[in-house]
């Protein structure tokens, strides 16, 4: 038992220098205690509750074989007068049902839920008296749906009678019991793997991305397409001709434009000379360049005189 309490205050003394507010609730009122509320089903009794170290809400179902569950409420439980009895091992709390029998008689108390497992006991006893809390040895049956039933046998008047009286109602206090060591270690247990399996997973999944962006960098590049070039004119090669040819060519239809050029406007030649075909081109030329210059200026005089005879 100590080593217990050693193993306990070595994992909540972090808890406790937390500078949160709801650590410092264990020197004070139980933050976690069960707050259930009942409610009538078909003639059993459902208390809903939220356990302690749990964060949902579950539900306990009563029934009573052999006789009429009149009501089931919660008890409180004076913490404290028993040291081998720890009120945080009755995570769902402490339950007081009244069964109305004929005076002396049987019946049977069942109490079932999801959130039972094959650990949960049911312990009964009497508030007055917390050293009579002893573990009523019931009878476990699997339901579907992950379901667990607790069923204890129950006489008017008999030792499991908390009122102890043969008066045709028997006060059964029971509770469900799950080891809290058990639990806050299991949870200690699951959360420290869970955060490696959880990196192991990550670590996996990068390992993953990075050999499929490695395939993907790894790859050839593929070619760039060109556009489809048209394809090329096949163009017939001309026969060759010889320099000095071109150069007759060249110079032949050179003349023959000079010459068409002069007899446009031909030039006298000197007597007793005949003139060449560069002479008869160049007064052709000088020839052109005058009648233009002529015909602006006979352009001028003719708009003066057209403007003279305005005015007059």
């Amino acid at each position: 038992m100590r080593l217990r309490h050693r193993c306990f205050w070595l994992l909540a003394l972090p808890l406790l220098l937390s500078p949160g507010g709801r650590a410092w609730a264990a020197f004070g009122e139980d933050a976690e205690k069960p707050r259930p509320e009942f409610s009538q089903e078909e003639g059993d009794w459902i208390a809903r509750l939220i356990p302690r170290g749990k964060s949902t809400s579950i539900q306990i179902r009563f029934q009573a074989v052999g006789g009429v569950l009149e009501n089931v409420a919660e008890l409180e439980f004076a913490e404290g007068r028993d040291p081998d009895l720890d009120a945080k091992d009755f995570r769902s709390g402490f339950f007081a049902a009244q069964i109305a029998v004929a005076p002396g008689a049987e019946a049977k108390l069942a109490v079932r839920s999801s959130y039972f497992t094959t650990s949960t006991e049911l312990w009964r006893g009497n508030p007055e008296d917390p050293r009579s809390w002893v573990n009523a040895a019931a009878d476990r049956t699997r339901l579907p749906e992950r379901v667990h039933q607790l069923t204890i046998a129950l006489r008017d008047g008999g030792p499991l009678d908390a009122d102890g009286q043969a008066d045709g109602v028997i006060l059964a206090v029971t509770a469900p019991r799950d080891s809290f060591w058990g639990y806050a270690i299991g949870t200690l247990f699951i959360r420290f793997f869970g955060v490696f399996i959880v990196l192991g997973v990550l670590q996996l999944g990068m390992l993953i991305s990075g050999g499929i962006f490695k395939r993907i960098q790894a790859r050839p590049p593929q070619p760039a397409v060109e556009p489809h070039a048209p394809p090329a004119l096949e163009t017939a090669s001309a026969p060759g001709v010889a320099a000095e040819a071109a150069a007759a060519i060249a110079l032949a239809l050179h003349l023959e434009s000079a010459a068409g050029r002069a007899a446009a406007a031909p030039v006298p030649a000197e007597p007793g000379k005949a003139a060449s075909a560069w002479a008869v081109f160049g007064r052709g030329r000088l020839m052109a360049d005058r009648m233009s210059a002529f015909a602006r200026v006979q352009k001028k005089q003719t708009t003066r005189m057209q403007g003279t005879s305005r005015g007059a």
